[in-house]
């Protein structure tokens, strides 16, 4: 599901924390560092899950997507030529049929 946080790749929530522990300012002062609020924890969470979520799930759809993109087009220039080939086939059998037609024809009036 998209809230559970034990889904989380290590990688991410290591990074997460490690922003989250990180702020310059309040290390440059001699304060303590204060706990976060209940908001705040929310909010990282939110940013963790937002970033998973492009990570995992926005950039390989849209990766996919191309992909399908590229394959379409290729299938639509193939049965174009594939089309193009069965009208030539079409147009040499029907001249092939016409001749023989036309023989039988002769044969006939001949006879």
């Amino acid at each position: 599901t998209h809230g559970d946080t034990k889904d989380l790749p290590s990688s991410f929530s290591w990074d997460a924390e490690k922003e989250q522990d990180f702020h310059p300012a309040k290390e440059l002062t001699d304060e303590p560092k204060e706990t976060k609020t209940e908001q705040d924890e929310e909010f990282s969470l939110w940013l963790c899950q937002v970033q998973i979520f492009f990570t995992t799930k926005f950039f390989p759809a849209y990766q996919h997507e191309k992909v399908l993109g590229e394959k379409m087009k290729e299938n639509r220039i193939r049965d174009a030529e594939l089309a193009e080939l069965r009208k030539i086939k079409d147009e040499e059998l029907a001249k092939l049929i016409a001749e023989r037609e036309a023989e039988e024809a002769k044969k006939q009036e001949a006879a």
